[in-house]
């Protein structure tokens, strides 16, 4: 039975990439997303609310790389004299 949740609109921008990671991590689970809303689905071997807590994992996980990569940048550029 497939899970369905609102991703909220802040965290939008990362869902793409997210999406990217979260299947590579899960081959074979089913990832739609339409507007804000995403759907997963699985085989029944998977239990589909931790599948749920694992893309939300990845989505604030892109959130955070993609906030914090001027930063590594930054300071990567400041060491090394780039």
């Amino acid at each position: 039975m497939p899970l369905e949740f609102e991703i909220a609109p802040e965290l939008m921008p990362y869902v793409a990439d997210a999406t990217v990671r979260f299947r590579y991590l899960n081959p074979g689970i089913d990832v739609t997303i339409s507007g804000a809303t995403a759907v997963i689905a699985g085989n029944q071997a998977v239990n589909i609310r931790d599948l749920e807590q694992q893309f939300m994992f990845c989505l604030y996980r892109q959130k955070i790389y993609s906030e914090t990569l001027p930063l590594r940048r930054t300071l990567l550029a400041g060491v090394t004299g780039r």
